[in-house]
């Protein structure tokens, strides 16, 4: 059976629903309400819904069909007039969840009743599973030499023989055997070709942020395939999983920023690339630690590698936050599809951890993602936090470029020197030159009176008298 695209709606006494349901028989079609529960059946569609409260089937209740569109538009009075139904977009959360799992209901408190339990559990620091990965670290056995399989995807090859708590020191060690210097500096210097995007302004800065996100057709599609999964998180992998989402988007802003908002066929490796949690499965255990490791990367793998630019890339991400949970769902379906598009077949990713962040951020609380962004956006990242000895290498630039400077100055004071010597030594010889003429006059003047008087002395010898 194909689950329909759905889209419900309100006022304050009615609730609204749209099934999308094409090429169906319609007098095969079955409606059934029951309190919170919705349910429709007309082959080959079946759509179960748990509604946030109850609605009642009376004689008001009234439903349409739409030849020309294939949709059903239904109407139900709601049974509290007035009451407001919670997070009608969110459609993964909407379909009739699984069974949550028994579970002793002293160690837990709801966060709503939603899907997402947090244990209270004192052992919040033990993993069930030293060696698991992906989302919430609840991957054990599933996927066998993954990052052997994908080693165009995961730099850690071998996650089932590396623990959760060596793999942040082993990826450090490894990052900085790639760093560049040469790469960094002359990003450093080259302000001219990164100026398009340090001053670029984030797309979502731009939109009206009184005005409700729509999720488009493509959008819903993805999220009503998603399972309505329950989420039974110790309070530890529930802020850990909120540190991994900030990690991703980080590297979704980043591609935003450096593409003016034309992501590419390299997007999906860029955001893979520079989150810890997809390249290395990574855990994180405060925000500073996401941040420094967000920057690291994207001073060494991207094309443009700039501490400026990653500063421009965490306040897109307070922004993206800022607009709320139903836009951050939507960047997160972007992401998916990014990873479902790729020639590397990142859509292993999109098993490992999207789709599961996917339904997560439709059941968590708005006020966890504004704690989100209020907490990145009092974080200062400095050059010296990220350990890449980067100021000690800027300085050391510096250096050079003044000495060649002054190389530089020398030598044109040298040329001008010189230049003046060679202008007085000419200046001396043109000189000398003639001072030489005039001896020569005089001394052919002198000559030739010296001629003159022998001749009279001569003359006068001769005279016989």
């Amino acid at each position: 059976m194909l689950t329909p695209r759905f889209k419900l709606t309100q006022d304050d006494n009615h609730i609204y629903i749209n099934v999308h349901a094409p090429y169906t028989n319609i007098g095969d079609t079955e409606i059934d309400v029951d309190g919170e529960n919705f349910l429709f059946v007309s082959s080959p569609y079946f759509l179960r819904l748990r509604l946030p409260a109850r609605i009642v089937d009376n004689d008001s209740s009234k439903g349409s069909y739409i030849c020309d569109s294939g949709d059903f538009n239904l109407t139900f009075d709601k049974e509290v007039p007035g009451q407001h139904f919670e997070n009608l977009d969110m459609i993964t959360s909407l379909l009739a969840p699984r069974d949550i799992p028994d579970i002793n209901p002293n160690l837990v408190e709801m966060l709503e009743e939603d899907g997402i339990t947090i244990e209270n559990d004192s052992k919040d620091d033990d993993y069930s599973n030293k060696y698991s990965y992906g989302f919430a670290n609840k991957i054990t056995t599933e996927f066998s030499n993954i990052g052997v399989e994908f080693p165009q995807i995961f730099e850690l090859r071998v996650p089932e023989m590396v623990s959760i708590e060596e793999r942040q020191s082993k990826r450090i060690r490894y990052e900085n055997d790639k760093f560049s210097s040469d790469h960094y500096l002359a990003d450093f210097y080259d302000e001219e070709l990164l100026e398009p995007f340090v001053t670029a302004v984030a797309p979502w800065s731009n939109t009206n942020s009184l005005k409700e996100p729509e999720f488009s057709e493509e959008e819903v599609g993805v999220l009503k395939e998603l399972p309505n999964k329950q989420f039974l998180l110790s309070k530890n992998e529930y802020k850990q999983v909120l540190y991994g989402l900030v990690d991703i988007l980080y590297g979704y802003c980043y591609d935003k920023r450096t593409t003016l908002n034309e992501s590419t066929v390299e997007s999906g490796w860029t955001i893979n690339k520079l989150s810890s949690t997809l390249s290395w499965f990574c855990t994180f255990t405060d925000m500073k630690q996401v941040l420094v490791a967000c920057y690291r990367r994207a001073l060494i793998y991207p094309i443009f590698r700039n501490f400026d630019l990653c500063n421009k890339v965490k306040n897109d991400l307070v922004s993206l936050f800022r607009k709320g949970k139903k836009f951050v769902v939507k960047c997160v379906i972007e992401i998916h599809q990014m990873f479902n598009a790729s020639n590397d077949a990142r859509y292993i990713l999109n098993q490992l951890y999207i789709k599961d962040y996917l339904v997560f951020l439709q059941k968590c609380r708005n006020e966890e993602l504004d704690e989100l962004y209020n907490n990145i956006a009092n974080i200062e990242i400095t050059k010296s936090d990220l350990e890449l000895d980067i100021e000690e290498l800027e300085a050391a630039a510096e250096l050079v470029k003044q000495e060649e400077v002054d190389n530089i100055m020398e030598n044109e004071v040298a040329v001008k020197m010189a230049s003046m010597s060679l202008l007085t030594g000419l200046h001396r010889t043109n000189s000398a030159y003639i001072d030489d003429e005039s001896d020569d006059e005089t001394d052919s003047s002198d000559s030739s009176d010296s001629s003159d008087d022998s001749s009279d002395d001569l003359d006068s010898d001769d005279d016989p008298s």
